[in-house]
């Protein structure tokens, strides 16, 4: 399958996340204010012989979860930490269940992320979720 393939159905997961407000498909700052929303966007790619007639491609992706942290503004740190602990629960079920997002690839490599904390306007609790779908593809 394809890029665009991959992308939108990674896009369309995110959307039906109930603890997600918004998703989008590229890095914007949040001008709604909608807590916490994700960022989808292309990482790398690769490509490796599989057989004499076959190539393994990888398409890897990148989801950035944002929350804000400030009581002031919406949320204290304390429940940032338990909305995004909820966040990801649901997205590490929502790949774990779907593995290879609805046929639209061979298979997607179970997730890991890496949490951190971003100060832009506001102070935010960043979460990267790497996404990496895998395909095989004739190469005849």
């Amino acid at each position: 399958m394809s890029v665009t393939a991959i992308r939108t159905k990674l896009l369309t997961k995110l959307n039906e996340m109930q603890s997600l407000k918004a998703a989008w498909d590229w890095e914007i700052s949040n001008t709604d204010g909608k807590y916490p929303y994700a960022t989808l966007t292309l990482k790398e790619g690769e490509a490796n012989f599989a057989s004499t007639a076959h190539n393994l491609r990888r398409r890897g992706f990148t989801i950035r979860l944002y929350q804000e942290r400030q009581k002031d503004v919406g949320q204290t740190p304390e429940q940032a930490e338990d909305i995004m602990t909820a966040v990801i629960d649901e997205l590490e079920t929502a790949l774990d269940m779907d593995t290879t997002l609805s046929g639209t690839c061979k298979w997607v490599r179970p997730v890991g992320w890496h949490a951190d904390y971003l100060v832009k306007d506001t102070s935010i609790r960043l979460l990267e979720i790497d996404v990496d779908a895998f395909d095989i593809v004739s190469s005849t």
